[in-house]
């Protein structure tokens, strides 16, 4: 709850930030943001990789000897940081152009000092993360984030007078800031406790192996979407102008798609995330200890969790994309692609658990054949839709709809979920359809009532998400209550 808690005021944060952003620059700055970030995030994890997860899983389990893979794993991104940071800043031009937007020059460079900071900020976070210091994290998560955000709002609209590419360079530079800031703030924290690790003995000869094998397992599995994100914002906006739509309407589609539409269907899986955080480092000990029932359970409790969650989002978020994309993010066109997206909670919620599932059963290859297996068909769908005139918007949505549900369906697979489902599961799942369904129906016929009254347009809307929250909420104690109970 520490880790969700955390995470709901950091997503907070930073839709504050995207809306911000929106209005001011538009879907096209949007657009261009999305862009370097998608070069952005793949630098990131080519640099990490899954380095700062597997030194969190062997922590949990051998804490004396983490320390000491700290501090090498530590010397070694400092320096991979450093020259991939120094690399992106006098390679900017060619990276700009490569993305297909040569303007976009100024924001790389202004990312580049943000490539050196993060990782190591990754790292310091998953070795807590193997401490179970859940709290430091949690808050250097909230100090990196409002840093970052208030960044761009301090520095957007300074630059905004030079022009859109500006705005963004200036938004994007709140990202080493924030970064900074937390690094300083975990590590005046770690100097603090130090007394409790410095004493640990040496590490075995086999420690460095394992955990390079193993952060490198996982880093196949996490690199693919970082990697899927970056050819999509080198295919998309080509093959849109190849449909006849022009540079500054493909950045604009691309921008409500991946800066609008993906952020809110995005949004809930804050949930599924944090509970994810935790999850893996627990039941890759429970798995380690050979307590099976124990795992099982905790397994089964984390995928109801994440399946009514996802609904409960997911109908949300397609009963109110109109008001979603008019009154938050000012923009009518983004009504559509928040609507296609609506149930991307659900299938990434459950794709999420099952993949730590997975790794906690030290099976890191399954995860990553059913994820590449989802970015191919993704890839293929993006490369022959997008380029239809008039099927923009449906072809990006498809696209990140199956990649998402080939991901989590090879995932029920391995872990031979589809053969464990049966009538009484089929039963809950329509009953959990049907609840919501139902509430929604109620709140529609509550909100008509109101329509009769004197009240402004935008309280009605407040009234009546408000009315929907509460009886999920309710529905989501009773049904959440039973499954802690089994």
């Amino acid at each position: 709850m520490v880790r969700a808690n955390a995470m709901i005021v950091v997503k907070a944060i930073g839709l504050v930030g995207k809306v911000f952003m929106t209005r001011l620059v538009g879907a096209e700055g949007m657009g261009l943001y999305q862009l370097a970030y998608s070069f952005y995030s793949l630098i990131l994890m080519i640099i990490s990789g899954g380095l700062p997860t597997a030194l969190g899983m062997f922590t949990a389990k051998h804490t004396a000897r983490g320390w000491r893979l700290f501090k090498i794993f530590s010397i070694f991104l400092m320096l991979t940081g450093l020259i991939c940071s120094v690399l992106t800043f006098w390679l900017s031009k060619p990276i700009a152009s490569l993305l297909g937007y040569p303007q976009l020059d100024f924001v790389i460079r202004c990312l580049s000092p943000a490539i050196l900071a993060v990782p190591l900020l990754s790292l310091l976070r998953g070795y807590l993360q193997g401490l179970e210091k859940y709290t430091a994290i949690a808050l250097s998560e909230i100090i990196e984030q409002t840093v970052r955000i208030g960044t761009l709002i301090w520095l957007v609209p300074l630059f905004i007078q030079y022009g859109i590419e500006s705005a963004v360079g200036g938004a994007v530079l709140g990202t080493f800031t924030g970064a900074l800031l937390a690094f300083a703030m975990l590590s005046a924290f770690f100097m603090y406790n130090r007394p409790s690790v410095a004493l640990s003995p040496p590490s075995t000869r086999t420690d460095l192996p394992l955990v390079v094998q193993a952060s490198f397992a996982i880093a196949l599995t996490r690199l693919l979407i970082p990697a899927s994100d970056f050819m999509d914002a080198i295919i998309i906006p080509q093959r849109l102008q190849v449909a006849g739509v022009s540079p500054k309407e493909a950045a604009e589609m691309f921008g409500i798609v991946t800066g609008i539409a993906l952020v809110v269907a995005y949004m809930p899986t804050l949930i599924t995330g944090s509970l994810t955080h935790t999850l893996t480092m627990k039941i890759t000990t429970d798995w380690q200890n050979k307590e099976y029932n124990i795992f099982y359970k905790k397994s089964h409790t984390a995928l109801q969790i994440a399946w009514v969650w996802g609904l409960a989002s997911g109908f949300f978020i397609f009963e109110y994309a109109s008001e979603i994309s008019l009154f938050v993010f000012g923009i009518q066109h983004a009504e559509i692609p928040i609507k296609s997206l609506a149930m991307l909670p659900l299938f990434v919620g459950l794709r999420e658990i099952t993949t730590s599932i997975l790794w906690a059963q030290n099976r890191k290859k399954t995860p990553f054949i059913g994820l590449g297996t989802g970015v191919l068909v993704n890839f293929i769908i993006l490369y022959s839709l997008v380029a239809i005139p008039g099927l923009g918007y449906a072809g990006m949505s498809l696209g990140i709809i199956m990649l998402e549900w080939i991901a989590m369906a090879w995932n029920f697979k391995a872990l031979e979920l589809f053969q464990q489902i049966k009538s009484r599961i089929i039963i809950m799942l329509l009953v959990d359809i049907l609840a919501f369904e139902a509430i929604l129906i109620m709140v529609t016929l509550c909100s008509k009532s109101l329509s009769s009254l004197d009240w402004p347009q935008t309280v009605q809307i407040i009234a009546e998400i408000l009315h929907y929250c509460f009886w999920c909420a309710l529905y989501l104690k009773v049904r959440l209550k039973s499954v802690f109970e089994e």
